[in-house]
């Protein structure tokens, strides 16, 4: 090949990459932080929404503890947040008691620990360890985000129906979960409960398949199971 022949086929591969790089600066607000396909984007999302749930999950165990404390008092503090009917004089109805006990332990387990820690580190640290590029698919990544953000709506929107929120204690145990007449919550409150918990499970699995697939077919050349780091195997044991 002569020189000039190899000149203009650098200047060829130039001209590749420039056109690359000026459409890496089309993304949209929209599609670089919303809709995101990024895993360091998505790792923030799961950590912002973690730390906004964390905050309410928090909020609800300040209100019934005061009121394990101090049984007797009146707090307007209480009475502040939840209203008259749930927080009369600022002392906390029975009912509430429970089923602020029962959505605190879900935010908390679920959405605190379990989404938001997994869906943060997972998504960070995975491709950064691994040495691969991003996750498998970032379609399904970004999916399992904004399941995960629907299903935090809902189990907050679930703490305003009129019966009030699910109250048979986070684990849900039927018969005080089924049926409406044992406790208030167990209606509507519990059913919106459930929606989001399946659409939870349903982002969890997207996720969790997500973090397998990377794990066993991205892994940076050279790197062998064994090799892995012992972060990775933690983040591979809790997707399975």
């Amino acid at each position: 090949m002569s020189a000039h022949e190899h000149g203009h086929e650098a200047h060829g591969h130039d001209d590749h990459g420039h056109d690359h790089g000026h459409h890496e600066h089309h993304e949209t607000f929209i599609t670089k932080y919303i809709f995101s396909q990024d895993h360091k984007m998505i790792a923030k999302q799961f950590l912002i929404t973690a730390i906004i749930m964390a905050v309410v999950g928090m909020g609800m165990s300040i209100i019934f503890r005061l009121q394990l404390a101090w049984p007797g008092e009146k707090f307007a503090f209480s009475n502040f947040f939840l209203g008259d009917k749930w927080a009369p004089d600022g002392q906390l109805d029975p009912n509430m008691y429970l089923a602020l006990v029962t959505i605190h332990g879900t935010i908390i387990v679920f959405f605190v620990l379990t989404g938001g820690l997994s869906g943060t580190f997972s998504n960070l640290l995975i491709p950064y360890q691994l040495g691969a590029r991003d996750m498998a698919s970032g379609f399904l990544n970004m999916l399992s985000y904004w399941f995960f953000f629907l299903s935090s709506v809902i189990m907050i929107a679930s703490c305003f129906v009129e019966g009030g929120p699910a109250s048979g204690g986070w684990t849900v145990y039927p018969p005080l979960s089924a049926n409406e007449a044992f406790m208030p919550g167990s209606g509507l409150g519990m059913t919106l409960w459930l929606v989001s918990m399946a659409i939870f499970i349903a982002s969890s699995l997207l996720g969790s398949l997500n973090y397998i697939v990377t794990v066993f077919n991205l892994r940076t050349k050279g790197m062998s199971m064994t090799k892995m780091p012992l972060t990775i195997w933690c983040f591979l044991i809790t997707a399975v």
